[in-house]
Protein backbone atom coordinates (compact mmCIF):
# COMPACT_ATOMS: atom_id res chain seq x y z
CA UNK A 1 0.00 0.00 0.00
CA UNK A 2 2.59 2.48 1.04
CA UNK A 3 4.20 1.66 -2.44
CA UNK A 4 1.34 2.45 -4.69
CA UNK A 5 1.11 5.75 -2.10
CA UNK A 6 4.79 6.33 -3.32
CA UNK A 7 4.16 5.64 -7.09
CA UNK A 8 0.81 7.74 -6.96
CA UNK A 9 3.26 10.78 -5.61
CA UNK A 10 6.05 10.55 -7.85
CA UNK A 11 3.83 10.64 -10.58
CA UNK A 12 1.82 13.76 -9.67
CA UNK A 13 5.24 15.58 -9.54
CA UNK A 14 5.74 13.86 -12.89
CA UNK A 15 2.95 15.11 -14.35
CA UNK A 16 3.72 18.49 -13.59
CA UNK A 17 7.52 18.48 -14.18
CA UNK A 18 6.70 17.50 -17.35
CA UNK A 19 4.09 20.11 -18.41
CA UNK A 20 7.28 22.29 -17.53
CA UNK A 21 9.72 20.53 -19.25
CA UNK A 22 7.22 20.65 -21.93
CA UNK A 23 6.33 24.58 -21.93
CA UNK A 24 9.87 25.26 -21.03
CA UNK A 25 10.77 23.42 -24.16
CA UNK A 26 8.70 25.79 -26.78
CA UNK A 27 10.78 28.91 -25.19
CA UNK A 28 13.77 26.92 -25.94
CA UNK A 29 12.30 26.68 -29.44
CA UNK A 30 11.44 30.43 -29.81
CA UNK A 31 15.24 31.54 -28.48
CA UNK A 32 16.64 28.68 -31.73
CA UNK A 33 14.11 30.88 -33.64
CA UNK A 34 15.66 33.64 -32.32
CA UNK A 35 19.54 33.00 -33.20
CA UNK A 36 18.32 31.38 -36.52
CA UNK A 37 17.09 34.10 -37.90
CA UNK A 38 19.89 36.58 -36.82
CA UNK A 39 22.54 36.21 -38.79
CA UNK A 40 26.26 36.79 -37.90
CA UNK A 41 27.62 39.89 -38.93
CA UNK A 42 31.59 41.98 -38.49
CA UNK A 43 31.53 43.65 -35.21
CA UNK A 44 32.20 46.74 -36.56
CA UNK A 45 28.35 46.69 -38.00
CA UNK A 46 26.85 45.70 -35.03
CA UNK A 47 23.60 47.56 -34.24
CA UNK A 48 21.60 48.40 -30.97
CA UNK A 49 19.60 45.34 -30.54
CA UNK A 50 19.92 41.71 -30.28
CA UNK A 51 23.26 40.34 -32.31
CA UNK A 52 25.22 37.52 -33.17
CA UNK A 53 28.77 37.98 -33.92
CA UNK A 54 31.96 35.98 -33.85
CA UNK A 55 35.36 36.72 -32.67
CA UNK A 56 38.42 36.29 -30.13
CA UNK A 57 37.91 36.99 -26.51
CA UNK A 58 41.12 39.54 -25.14
CA UNK A 59 41.35 41.89 -22.57
CA UNK A 60 44.00 42.75 -19.78
CA UNK A 61 41.60 41.81 -16.68
CA UNK A 62 41.54 38.10 -15.53
CA UNK A 63 39.76 36.28 -12.73
CA UNK A 64 41.35 32.67 -11.40
CA UNK A 65 38.70 30.13 -11.49
CA UNK A 66 37.83 28.71 -8.18
CA UNK A 67 38.85 25.04 -8.86
CA UNK A 68 41.61 24.65 -11.05
CA UNK A 69 42.36 28.91 -10.31
CA UNK A 70 42.57 29.55 -14.93
CA UNK A 71 43.22 32.99 -15.10
CA UNK A 72 39.71 33.47 -17.53
CA UNK A 73 37.39 36.11 -18.62
CA UNK A 74 34.35 34.16 -16.60
CA UNK A 75 33.79 30.87 -15.02
CA UNK A 76 30.91 27.94 -14.81
CA UNK A 77 31.10 25.47 -11.84
CA UNK A 78 28.72 23.09 -11.66
CA UNK A 79 28.28 22.07 -7.91
CA UNK A 80 26.98 18.54 -7.41
CA UNK A 81 26.05 16.91 -3.62
CA UNK A 82 26.35 13.56 -2.90
CA UNK A 83 23.45 12.75 -0.92
CA UNK A 84 22.23 8.82 0.74
CA UNK A 85 18.89 7.77 2.32
CA UNK A 86 18.14 5.55 5.00
CA UNK A 87 20.28 2.25 4.46
CA UNK A 88 21.93 4.01 1.49
CA UNK A 89 18.81 3.48 -0.56
CA UNK A 90 18.98 5.76 -3.66
CA UNK A 91 22.20 7.34 -2.73
CA UNK A 92 24.04 9.20 -6.03
CA UNK A 93 24.56 13.14 -6.81
CA UNK A 94 22.15 15.58 -6.71
CA UNK A 95 22.42 18.91 -8.84
CA UNK A 96 23.57 21.70 -5.26
CA UNK A 97 24.63 25.13 -7.13
CA UNK A 98 25.54 26.18 -10.10
CA UNK A 99 28.19 29.00 -10.15
CA UNK A 100 28.87 31.96 -12.84
CA UNK A 101 31.18 35.05 -12.66
CA UNK A 102 33.66 36.95 -14.76
CA UNK A 103 34.75 39.98 -15.79
CA UNK A 104 34.16 42.48 -18.63
CA UNK A 105 36.34 41.52 -21.93
CA UNK A 106 36.16 42.45 -25.33
CA UNK A 107 35.39 39.75 -28.50
CA UNK A 108 37.88 41.07 -31.42
CA UNK A 109 37.60 40.40 -35.18
CA UNK A 110 39.82 41.93 -38.25
CA UNK A 111 36.98 44.80 -38.12
CA UNK A 112 36.86 46.06 -34.87
CA UNK A 113 35.70 44.77 -31.16
CA UNK A 114 32.90 45.14 -28.79
CA UNK A 115 33.15 45.15 -24.99
CA UNK A 116 31.11 42.05 -23.24
CA UNK A 117 29.76 41.71 -19.58
CA UNK A 118 29.76 37.68 -19.42
CA UNK A 119 28.24 37.45 -16.54
CA UNK A 120 24.55 37.09 -16.90
CA UNK A 121 25.54 34.84 -20.50
CA UNK A 122 24.24 31.17 -20.73
CA UNK A 123 28.14 29.43 -21.11
CA UNK A 124 28.40 26.92 -23.62
CA UNK A 125 32.07 25.92 -23.04
CA UNK A 126 34.58 22.72 -22.73
CA UNK A 127 35.19 21.04 -19.06
CA UNK A 128 38.44 22.34 -17.60
CA UNK A 129 38.48 20.71 -14.13
CA UNK A 130 36.50 18.14 -12.42
CA UNK A 131 37.50 16.71 -8.80
CA UNK A 132 35.76 15.84 -5.38
CA UNK A 133 36.06 17.52 -1.97
CA UNK A 134 34.92 16.65 1.16
CA UNK A 135 33.49 13.60 3.37
CA UNK A 136 34.53 10.17 1.31
CA UNK A 137 36.85 11.98 -1.00
CA UNK A 138 40.42 11.67 -1.33
CA UNK A 139 42.53 14.08 0.23
CA UNK A 140 44.29 15.29 -3.14
CA UNK A 141 41.89 17.17 -5.58
CA UNK A 142 44.24 16.95 -8.40
CA UNK A 143 43.53 20.16 -9.41
CA UNK A 144 45.07 23.88 -7.82
CA UNK A 145 42.03 24.54 -5.20
CA UNK A 146 42.87 22.42 -2.02
CA UNK A 147 40.01 20.66 -0.18
CA UNK A 148 39.33 23.33 2.34
CA UNK A 149 39.33 25.90 -0.63
CA UNK A 150 37.03 23.76 -2.28
CA UNK A 151 34.44 23.72 0.55
CA UNK A 152 34.78 27.00 1.57
CA UNK A 153 33.78 27.94 -2.33
CA UNK A 154 30.87 25.82 -1.87
CA UNK A 155 29.61 28.16 0.48
CA UNK A 156 30.61 31.13 -1.28
CA UNK A 157 28.73 30.16 -4.07
CA UNK A 158 25.53 29.59 -2.19
CA UNK A 159 25.94 33.54 -0.94
CA UNK A 160 26.54 34.19 -4.50
CA UNK A 161 23.22 32.81 -5.40
CA UNK A 162 21.68 34.47 -2.29
CA UNK A 163 23.06 37.56 -3.08
CA UNK A 164 21.41 36.82 -6.87
CA UNK A 165 17.74 36.29 -5.15
CA UNK A 166 18.51 39.40 -3.09
CA UNK A 167 19.64 41.95 -6.48
CA UNK A 168 16.45 40.29 -8.23
CA UNK A 169 14.07 41.44 -5.50
CA UNK A 170 15.32 44.89 -5.84
CA UNK A 171 14.94 45.15 -9.50
CA UNK A 172 11.25 43.50 -8.49
CA UNK A 173 10.81 45.92 -6.34
CA UNK A 174 11.18 48.68 -9.00
CA UNK A 175 11.98 52.34 -8.76
CA UNK A 176 10.48 53.80 -5.57
CA UNK A 177 8.82 57.00 -4.70
CA UNK A 178 11.68 58.46 -2.14
CA UNK A 179 14.63 59.46 -3.89
CA UNK A 180 16.87 58.96 -0.94
CA UNK A 181 15.64 55.03 -0.69
CA UNK A 182 15.57 54.69 -4.45
CA UNK A 183 19.58 55.87 -4.62
CA UNK A 184 20.45 53.28 -2.12
CA UNK A 185 18.34 50.79 -4.00
CA UNK A 186 20.23 51.45 -7.46
CA UNK A 187 23.35 51.50 -4.69
CA UNK A 188 22.28 48.20 -3.69
CA UNK A 189 22.04 46.73 -7.28
CA UNK A 190 25.13 47.72 -7.94
CA UNK A 191 27.01 45.88 -4.98
CA UNK A 192 25.21 42.98 -5.62
CA UNK A 193 26.10 42.40 -9.02
CA UNK A 194 29.29 41.32 -7.46
CA UNK A 195 29.93 38.27 -5.38
CA UNK A 196 30.26 38.34 -2.28
CA UNK A 197 33.36 38.21 -0.75
CA UNK A 198 34.85 40.25 -4.04
CA UNK A 199 36.92 43.32 -3.62
CA UNK A 200 34.25 45.28 -5.90
CA UNK A 201 31.28 43.93 -3.48
CA UNK A 202 33.21 44.57 -0.24
CA UNK A 203 34.23 48.41 -1.08
CA UNK A 204 30.43 48.35 -2.16
CA UNK A 205 29.56 47.88 1.23
CA UNK A 206 32.16 49.89 2.68
CA UNK A 207 30.86 52.55 0.83
CA UNK A 208 27.50 52.49 1.68
CA UNK A 209 27.93 52.10 5.61
CA UNK A 210 30.93 55.14 5.73
CA UNK A 211 28.25 57.77 5.44
CA UNK A 212 26.01 56.68 8.52
CA UNK A 213 28.85 55.21 10.39
CA UNK A 214 30.33 58.86 9.95
CA UNK A 215 27.24 60.29 11.49
CA UNK A 216 26.74 57.86 14.05
CA UNK A 217 30.27 58.82 15.07
CA UNK A 218 30.08 62.56 14.99
CA UNK A 219 26.07 62.21 17.18
CA UNK A 220 28.38 59.92 19.86
CA UNK A 221 30.40 63.73 20.61
CA UNK A 222 33.50 63.24 22.53
CA UNK A 223 34.08 60.21 24.52
CA UNK A 224 35.60 60.14 28.22
CA UNK A 225 37.89 57.11 27.88
CA UNK A 226 41.07 58.69 26.34
CA UNK A 227 41.57 55.64 24.36
CA UNK A 228 37.92 55.50 23.19
CA UNK A 229 38.22 58.89 22.10
CA UNK A 230 41.40 58.45 20.06
CA UNK A 231 39.90 55.61 18.34
CA UNK A 232 36.75 57.82 17.49
CA UNK A 233 39.00 60.29 16.01
CA UNK A 234 41.09 57.92 14.04
CA UNK A 235 38.03 56.09 11.85
CA UNK A 236 36.52 59.69 11.91
CA UNK A 237 39.67 60.47 9.75
CA UNK A 238 40.26 57.03 7.81
CA UNK A 239 36.31 58.03 6.99
CA UNK A 240 37.58 61.40 5.18
CA UNK A 241 39.40 59.00 2.74
CA UNK A 242 37.77 57.28 -0.10
CA UNK A 243 35.95 53.57 1.45
CA UNK A 244 38.21 50.96 0.19
CA UNK A 245 41.16 52.88 -0.64
CA UNK A 246 44.20 52.16 0.82
CA UNK A 247 44.45 55.00 3.77
CA UNK A 248 40.37 53.78 4.64
CA UNK A 249 41.63 50.74 5.20
CA UNK A 250 44.99 50.83 7.18
CA UNK A 251 42.88 53.78 9.21
CA UNK A 252 39.80 51.47 10.05
CA UNK A 253 42.83 48.92 10.92
CA UNK A 254 44.53 50.75 13.28
CA UNK A 255 41.37 51.35 15.10
CA UNK A 256 40.18 47.51 14.99
CA UNK A 257 43.57 47.02 17.09
CA UNK A 258 42.93 49.76 19.26
CA UNK A 259 39.44 48.74 19.94
CA UNK A 260 39.56 44.47 19.18
CA UNK A 261 40.27 42.02 21.65
CA UNK A 262 43.36 40.07 21.01
CA UNK A 263 43.04 37.50 18.40
CA UNK A 264 39.33 38.85 17.72
CA UNK A 265 40.68 40.78 14.70
CA UNK A 266 41.39 37.49 12.06
CA UNK A 267 38.45 37.45 10.39
CA UNK A 268 38.45 41.47 10.17
CA UNK A 269 42.09 41.72 8.84
CA UNK A 270 40.52 39.11 6.05
CA UNK A 271 38.07 41.46 5.13
CA UNK A 272 40.32 44.10 4.84
CA UNK A 273 42.40 42.16 2.70
CA UNK A 274 39.79 40.96 0.16
CA UNK A 275 39.09 44.35 -0.42
CA UNK A 276 42.36 45.02 -1.40
CA UNK A 277 42.25 42.26 -3.74
CA UNK A 278 44.18 39.45 -1.96
CA UNK A 279 41.93 36.10 -3.46
CA UNK A 280 43.65 33.96 -0.47
CA UNK A 281 41.69 36.37 2.24
CA UNK A 282 38.69 36.23 0.08
CA UNK A 283 38.22 32.41 0.72
CA UNK A 284 38.60 32.73 4.60
CA UNK A 285 35.67 35.19 4.86
CA UNK A 286 33.78 31.45 4.39
CA UNK A 287 33.38 28.52 6.24
CA UNK A 288 33.86 25.64 5.15
CA UNK A 289 30.61 22.99 3.95
CA UNK A 290 29.87 20.19 5.18
CA UNK A 291 29.27 16.96 3.01
CA UNK A 292 30.65 15.63 -0.29
CA UNK A 293 31.05 17.81 -3.71
CA UNK A 294 31.96 17.34 -6.93
CA UNK A 295 33.06 20.27 -9.14
CA UNK A 296 32.90 20.40 -12.73
CA UNK A 297 34.28 23.51 -13.96
CA UNK A 298 34.47 25.25 -17.42
CA UNK A 299 36.83 28.40 -18.28
CA UNK A 300 36.02 31.38 -20.80
CA UNK A 301 40.01 31.65 -21.64
CA UNK A 302 41.36 34.11 -24.75
CA UNK A 303 39.84 31.85 -27.82
CA UNK A 304 37.60 32.28 -30.67
CA UNK A 305 33.78 32.53 -28.96
CA UNK A 306 30.15 32.96 -30.83
CA UNK A 307 28.05 35.43 -28.56
CA UNK A 308 24.56 35.83 -29.08
CA UNK A 309 22.90 38.95 -26.95
CA UNK A 310 21.83 42.28 -26.97
CA UNK A 311 24.10 45.41 -27.92
CA UNK A 312 23.89 48.44 -25.48
CA UNK A 313 24.93 51.57 -25.48
CA UNK A 314 28.76 51.09 -23.18
CA UNK A 315 27.88 53.34 -20.30
CA UNK A 316 31.88 53.62 -19.81
CA UNK A 317 33.47 53.95 -23.59
CA UNK A 318 37.53 54.62 -23.65
CA UNK A 319 37.39 55.91 -27.22
CA UNK A 320 34.86 56.39 -30.19
CA UNK A 321 35.44 52.86 -30.93
CA UNK A 322 33.96 51.45 -27.54
CA UNK A 323 30.57 52.96 -27.78
CA UNK A 324 28.94 49.62 -27.60
CA UNK A 325 28.31 46.67 -25.22
CA UNK A 326 26.95 43.30 -25.37
CA UNK A 327 24.46 42.21 -22.40
CA UNK A 328 21.81 40.17 -21.14
CA UNK A 329 18.70 42.22 -22.78
CA UNK A 330 15.56 43.25 -20.62
CA UNK A 331 13.34 42.14 -23.66
CA UNK A 332 15.26 39.74 -25.34
CA UNK A 333 16.91 37.55 -22.97
CA UNK A 334 18.75 34.90 -24.67
CA UNK A 335 22.38 35.55 -23.61
CA UNK A 336 24.71 32.15 -25.28
CA UNK A 337 28.42 32.40 -25.32
CA UNK A 338 29.76 29.27 -27.30
CA UNK A 339 33.23 28.30 -27.97
CA UNK A 340 30.71 26.22 -31.17
CA UNK A 341 30.38 27.50 -34.77
CA UNK A 342 27.20 29.14 -36.16
CA UNK A 343 25.95 26.35 -37.30
CA UNK A 344 26.45 23.74 -34.33
CA UNK A 345 25.19 26.25 -31.77
CA UNK A 346 21.96 26.21 -34.16
CA UNK A 347 21.50 22.19 -33.93
CA UNK A 348 22.29 21.93 -30.38
CA UNK A 349 19.43 24.35 -29.26
CA UNK A 350 17.09 22.96 -32.25
CA UNK A 351 17.64 19.15 -30.62
CA UNK A 352 17.84 20.58 -26.80
CA UNK A 353 13.85 22.50 -27.48
CA UNK A 354 12.86 19.07 -29.23
CA UNK A 355 14.03 16.89 -26.70
CA UNK A 356 12.40 18.84 -24.07
CA UNK A 357 9.33 19.15 -25.74
CA UNK A 358 8.70 15.20 -26.47
CA UNK A 359 10.06 14.40 -23.77
CA UNK A 360 8.28 16.85 -21.42
CA UNK A 361 4.89 15.59 -22.90
CA UNK A 362 5.96 12.08 -23.00
CA UNK A 363 6.27 12.04 -18.95
CA UNK A 364 3.66 13.91 -18.39
CA UNK A 365 1.25 11.69 -20.66
CA UNK A 366 2.87 8.60 -19.52
CA UNK A 367 2.39 10.01 -15.25
CA UNK A 368 -1.65 10.89 -16.06
CA UNK A 369 -1.73 7.64 -17.13
CA UNK A 370 -0.61 6.02 -14.32
CA UNK A 371 -2.86 8.51 -11.90
CA UNK A 372 -6.00 7.57 -13.66
CA UNK A 373 -5.14 3.56 -13.30
CA UNK A 374 -4.97 4.01 -9.83
CA UNK A 375 -8.33 6.10 -9.96
CA UNK A 376 -9.46 3.38 -11.82
CA UNK A 377 -10.62 5.71 -14.65
CA UNK A 378 -8.33 3.51 -16.95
Amino acid sequence: MAHDDNLAGYAFLGFFGGLYIFFKGFRQYRNYLLIADTPEIPIRSVPMGFVQVYGNAQGEKTIPSPVSHTPCFAYKVVIDRWQTRSGNEGAGWRHHRTDVDGVEFYLADATGKVLVDARAADLDLPQTARCEAGQGASAATGVAASQEELLQYVTQADAHWAGGLFERGLKFAGPLPDSAKEQQRQALMGVFQHTPGSPEFLRGMMTMVAPKMQQHLETLGPQSDPKHEEARQMMLQALQHPPGSPEFLEGVRHVEEMAGAPGATHKFDAILQAATGDPEASSHLFNAAAGRYRFTEYCLVPAAYNISGTCVENPHPKDVNDRNMIVKGANEKEFLISCKTEKQVESGLRKRAVGMIVGGAALSVICLAILLAKLGLL
